[in-house]
């Protein structure tokens, strides 16, 4: 009976330790899981990056365009105050104006511009209101590497410009304050050459520039005295240029003066002895 006791202790001490086995396992496999679930780590790291990339490639493009049109109108002041119109009507500016008058035509060129959202209508409104194109170029430049250059450049210096000052005021010395105040002016100078290239690329992206060279034929007369005036100065000019020819051939002048001279002796002596 005692062996018996002692058997079913065993026996219950084993059975014990089989579910203390049973549960360890258990809950080691449940870990593994959480440690498997928890390392989905690389998905998220890579959906970031994306994003990263993402957000730089969406960096709005800084673009200048420009072109020119050329035409011929049958009126240039019709032309001219339609392009008056239009430009203000569009937010634009009027900037050089030229004018030429030739034999056979009256020719204007205008450069205006206009806000960038507005450079393709007016082109094309200019383009469908003549009746002969004679040309249209339009070009476009990315400068938005070289405007974040800038704009990074004028971020860095200015903080440094700032710790300067910052140093500035805890300088004691003459010297040490005299050599800050020299580089401060080097570095304000440097930031205001920046910020006027920046002035300039802001300026050239927010207004988009456009030539306009259009012109109108005109019948000439035939003009006798200014085409005899025009005569007697073409002349005067051909016989400037027959003087300077003969000056310029000079030697070969005195090469042929002496041969005629040789010549002419020669017969005279002929002459004598005949």
């Amino acid at each position: 009976m005692i062996k018996l006791t002692k058997l079913f202790r065993v026996a219950l001490v084993g059975f014990m330790f089989l579910i203390l086995i049973i549960v360890t396992s258990c809950n080691s496999g449940d870990n593994s899981k959480n440690v498997s679930t928890d390392f989905v780590q690389p998905e998220a790291l890579t959906k970031n990056i994306s994003t990263e990339q993402n957000n730089i490639s969406s960096v709005e493009r800084k673009i200048i365009k420009s072109g020119n049109i050329r035409f011929e109108t049958q009126s240039v002041k019709e032309t001219q105050e339609f392009i008056r119109n239009i430009v203000s009507e569009f937010g634009g500016y009027l900037g050089n104006e030229d004018v030429y008058n030739f034999e056979d035509r009256i020719e204007h060129t205008i450069e205006v511009r206009v806000p960038e959202d507005k450079f393709n209508v007016l082109v094309d409104k200019i383009s469908s209101s003549v009746e002969k194109l004679e040309s249209k170029n339009i070009s476009t430049t990315d400068v938005t590497e070289d405007f974040l250059d800038v704009e990074a450049r004028i971020k860095t210096k200015k903080e440094l410009e700032a710790r300067y000052k910052e140093i500035l005021k805890k300088a004691t010395r003459v010297d040490e304050i005299l050599n800050i105040e020299r580089e401060m002016g080097n570095l304000r100078s440097e930031i205001e050459s920046l910020e006027g290239r920046m002035n300039y690329l802001k300026n050239r992206i927010a207004l988009s520039s456009l030539t306009i060279t259009f012109y109108e034929k005109v019948s000439s007369p035939f003009g006798f005295f200014s085409k005899i005036k025009q005569a007697l100065y073409n002349g005067w000019n051909a016989f400037l240029w027959f003087i300077i020819i003969l000056i310029s051939l000079w030697p070969f002048i005195i090469i042929i003066l002496i041969t005629l001279l040789v010549i002419l002796k020669l017969l005279k002596k002929k002459k004598i002895t005949q």
